[in-house]
């Protein structure tokens, strides 16, 4: 009886497999299909949007409706637009150019500055070291004086050059006119 079971068993077993089988070989040829029916859909799509080859093929519809598209776009005025936006950039940059130079030199005038005063209140000493020092500050405070004054002078010296240099690059911003336009 138990070869019985093991032969209906492998009796299935081959059904199965022949199921299988057949089940693949249908969804081979419905994959095949549709991959048949996708690609000749994608050449169609590719061929009605193929600009160049539309040319070639009507040159004369082709030529007319660039013509039309182009009196329309003249008709438009969007090129007289762009043209006046561009000049007004074009005059505009020079002022905005130097606006943003000399913020350049302010912010760095100002940290220049900053720096300088940080130097000198190093040199000088913070008041609880001035007042622990006692005398010794005080005689010492001749040579912090001089040279905070000398830091001071050169921060001058620094901004007034940075300065100059915004200057100059402000007026070298300047468009120059030409006859030619």
């Amino acid at each position: 009886m138990i070869d019985e079971d093991r032969g209906g068993g492998h009796e299935s077993t081959a059904a199965a497999r022949q199921e299988i089988a057949a089940t693949r070989a249908r969804m081979s040829g419905t994959i095949a299909e549709i991959e048949q029916r996708v690609s000749g859909t994608i050449e169609g799509v590719k061929q009605k949007v193929d600009v160049v080859g539309l040319v070639k093929q009507h040159p004369w519809p082709a030529l007319a409706a660039a013509f039309v598209a182009g009196v329309a776009l003249s008709a438009s005025g969007a090129d007289r637009k762009a043209a006046g936006a561009t000049a007004r950039a074009a005059k505009r940059a020079p002022e905005t150019a130097k606006r943003g130079a000399s913020a350049a030199v302010r912010a760095t005038a100002s940290g220049v500055s900053q720096l300088a005063s940080a130097a000198a209140d190093r040199v000088r000493g913070t008041s609880e070291e001035r007042a622990v020092g006692g005398n010794g500050a005080e005689e010492s405070g001749g040579l912090k004086a001089k040279a905070t004054a000398a830091i001071q002078a050169q921060v001058r010296e620094l901004r007034e050059e940075v300065n100059r240099g915004a200057d100059q690059l402000a007026g070298s911003s300047r468009p120059t006119r030409s006859s030619g336009i």
